[in-house]
């Protein structure tokens, strides 16, 4: 079957960033044998083939100048994906749209809605939306009250002339029925993680002497610090996790991974990585993991890939929020900071209580998370739609 799929990432990573749910599902559906093309917005137009995906970039008739511009009057992060508010943009994708038997927009942005509606009434294509976050401005307050209002709207739209509905949850998709949209057309598939990459034995030689990290119990967060509410996490671990662990804890480092750290006061516990080329040495190097999380939606891919190396985690509820995970078992859940604090200080002092909550957070996403079994899941959902 061919599926093409618009993305409105800039960028297709297999490691970081959003574009991770977008790229696995795609790979895992190259290889159920579907021909899958992804067409992300781009200044230049491009074509790479890339583990049998073929990733093709385009852009529009706009100037990127003009782009630039709103994206920083409107606070868009990718300019880029304006591209998605231009017909051309679509005009130039039609060859593959029309060779397509089914065609996924990633995320329901409120340029969604406008190419769901172009594909289903225009082009004549079953579409299938996959939402990332389920009605996000729902749980995330914007400053911008018009474009809250804007994108619920949207991205209720875009649901309704979808034929499928992706959720990563079974919280989602109830929070769709809520708002109407048909529980038959909804089907849940799962955020998930490259266990044959995020594993306990990942290669990690340099890395503890890399980043000054030797002979120190190292806690580690990984997320883009782009993100409103990773930089809140990021405010929380700095201004009580950190000093209240390192109260206790003398021989202690921070290690935040993840693009762009806010300009933060420094301090001789905390390692800012920035982007790095392989997440899974940072994470093999680590004694804990945490997700100090208030506020988001979705399910936390940081989450899968530290039980998918062994690394024991303490979250708060909206870290978890999503997945079966069962608390006390393999993964200690703490929603007050100093709590939170205590249950981080327990795990870097008991090594047997850290080996048990990573092992038992392995074998949850091995069953349950793994991206090569829920592509299956995808592929058989696209069998049963077509």
């Amino acid at each position: 079957m061919k599926i093409c799929i618009i993305s409105h990432y800039d960028l297709i990573r297999r490691d970081t960033g959003g574009s991770v749910r977008t790229y696995h599902l795609a790979k895992n559906l190259a290889a159920q044998d579907h021909e899958v093309s992804v067409i992300i917005p781009s200044r230049k137009k491009s074509f790479d083939l890339i583990d049998g995906i073929l990733i093709k970039g385009m852009n529009g008739i706009f100037p990127y100048s003009l782009l630039r511009f709103f994206s920083i009057l409107f606070g868009v992060s990718r300019a880029a994906s304006l591209y998605l508010y231009d017909l051309s943009f679509l005009l130039r994708a039609f060859t593959t749209i029309s060779k397509s038997a089914i065609v996924q927009i990633d995320a329901p942005v409120p340029a969604g809605a406008l190419i769901a509606f172009f594909l289903a009434k225009i082009f004549r294509k079953p579409v299938v939306v996959d939402c990332h976050d389920a009605f996000q401005v729902l749980r995330i307050d914007y400053s911008n009250a018009l474009r809250r209002v804007l994108e619920l709207s949207m991205e209720n739209i875009a649901y309704r002339y979808a034929k499928l509905v992706l959720t990563v949850s079974e919280k989602d998709k109830r929070l769709l029925i809520r708002y109407k949209i048909r529980q038959n057309k909804i089907v849940v598939i799962a955020n998930g993680v490259d266990t044959t990459v995020y594993k306990p034995s990942v290669n990690a030689d340099g890395i503890e002497k890399h980043y000054d990290l030797e002979r120190f119990s190292i806690v580690v967060f990984v997320g883009n610090m782009e993100y409103a509410p990773n930089q809140e996490a990021i405010s929380e671990i700095t201004t009580k996790l950190a000093p209240k662990i390192a109260s206790k804890i003398h021989n202690v480092r921070f290690l935040m991974v993840g693009r762009k750290p806010p300009k933060l006061p420094s301090t001789s516990s905390l390692v800012f990585t920035g982007v790095v080329p392989n997440v899974a040495q940072l994470l093999a190097v680590s004694d804990v993991a945490i997700a100090p999380l208030l506020h988001g939606s979705g399910t936390r891919l940081k989450i899968l890939e530290y039980f998918s190396c062994g690394l024991p985690v303490v979250s708060t509820s909206i870290g978890i929020e999503g997945l079966n995970v069962e608390k006390g078992i393999n993964v200690l859940v703490e929603d007050d900071m100093n709590n939170f604090s205590i249950r981080v200080i327990e795990l870097l002092q008991d090594k047997e209580l850290r080996t048990r909550i990573g092992r038992a957070g392995r074998e949850l996403v091995i069953k349950e998370y793994d991206w090569h079994e829920i592509g299956k899941k995808l592929s058989e959902a696209y069998r049963l739609m077509a």
